[in-house]
């Protein structure tokens, strides 16, 4: 009970975040380095180090984006900086990490956007409210009626051959000026206009990751170029997106290796499960443990985590469950880029 009860803590703040969507890479904030750990409960942020920076104090708290962390102190969703001081308090219900300077937040039920002074920049008019991205954002109309995109000021963005009426995508955040959309169950891609670069016509598709996309034509999955033209012919089983130059793919196999932006496996099938590579390191699974690989395929610890996320600003958070009675606790801790601890898995 302790473990979903933690979950669903996460999943309040972090739902539209993509965190953790499908361990890809987020993007990295080099101003503030500092990881959130948990200890007894409470929530504090160490240093790359494994110094203890913020004692820990908070009911939930989130990594450092634009400076400020978003964080939950007497049940209540703040902000705070580096230093510990709530930069931001208000009535809200929910919030969201900063990105480009505004971050989403549920006042009173709908959603708006605030800077970092704490004031709303596009006021609560939204049902729901991805993170800006590229100076664009996916919103929901207050009405339930459809899903757009809005620019840095709130306004929709509209083209002649844009859907009126776009269907939910989870992962709808633009990538190289490029965003996934699907209608009618298709999939396609748009530029920050809402041009209609991509026409809409595949049944999966993946978002644009180091200038492809990966799209599945007939049963086979292949990568399209930023003009929608085939880059990597349609020749897999599975795919994830590129990151570093390489994404995890499988071709022949029930395994994952990786393959380069030609389309050639460089690091052979032989992983349950593979993840994005970010900051040179990728997730991989191995006899149902995940450690982190390379760019050469060497696993720099052995497969002994039960959750990972992937490598932020130097760290990657890795998870290991620890049976107490009848309940499975979760216990986080964090490895550097050689697969040392630096925080050994607290609770």
């Amino acid at each position: 009970m302790k473990r979903l009860l933690l979950l669903f803590t996460f999943v309040l703040l972090f739902a539209s975040c993509d965190l953790v969507n499908s361990l890809s890479g987020n993007d990295e904030d080099n101003a503030v380095k500092l990881y959130p750990i948990l200890v007894d409960g409470d929530w504090g942020y160490i240093n790359q180090q494994g110094e203890i920076i913020l004692e820990p104090q908070f009911q939930n708290a989130d990594d450092f984006h634009d400076g400020l962390a978003a964080v939950r102190e007497s049940w209540g969703w703040k902000y705070i900086n580096s230093k510990g001081e709530i930069k931001i308090e208000g009535n809200f219900n929910n919030i969201r990490r900063f990105s480009g300077g505004k971050a989403a937040v549920q006042f009173d039920g709908r959603w708006g956007y605030i800077n970092q002074s704490g004031n709303f920049v596009i006021n609560p008019k939204f049902r729901n409210a991805s993170r800006f991205s590229d100076g664009r954002a996916f919103v929901r109309s207050i009405d339930y009626s459809n899903y757009f995109y809005i620019d840095e000021s709130g306004n929709r963005i509209e083209s002649v051959d844009l859907p009126d009426n776009m269907d939910y995508v989870e992962q709808n955040e633009f990538r190289d000026g490029r965003a996934m959309v699907r209608d009618d169950d298709l999939y396609g891609y748009i530029d920050k206009s809402g041009n209609t670069i991509v026409e809409f016509k595949y049944a999966e598709a993946r978002p644009f990751s180091n200038q492809l996309a990966a799209v599945r034509i007939s049963n086979r999955w292949g990568f399209i170029g930023n003009n929608g033209n085939v880059s990597i012919s349609p020749q897999f089983i599975s795919v994830g997106d590129f990151g570093n130059g390489l994404a995890p793919a499988r071709s022949s196999s029930n395994a994952f290796g990786y393959i380069n932006k030609s389309g050639e496996f460089v690091i052979s099938e032989q992983f349950q499960e593979a993840g994005t590579f970010a900051e040179e390191r990728a997730p991989v699974m191995v006899n149902n443990k995940w450690t982190f690989i390379d760019k050469s395929g060497n696993q720099i610890t052995t497969p002994k985590f039960d959750e990972v996320e992937p490598f932020y600003n130097g760290l990657a958070r890795v998870t290991i469950y620890v049976p107490v009675e009848d309940e499975i606790e979760e216990n986080y801790g964090y490895i550097n880029k050689s697969g040392d601890y630096v925080w050994f898995p607290t609770r």
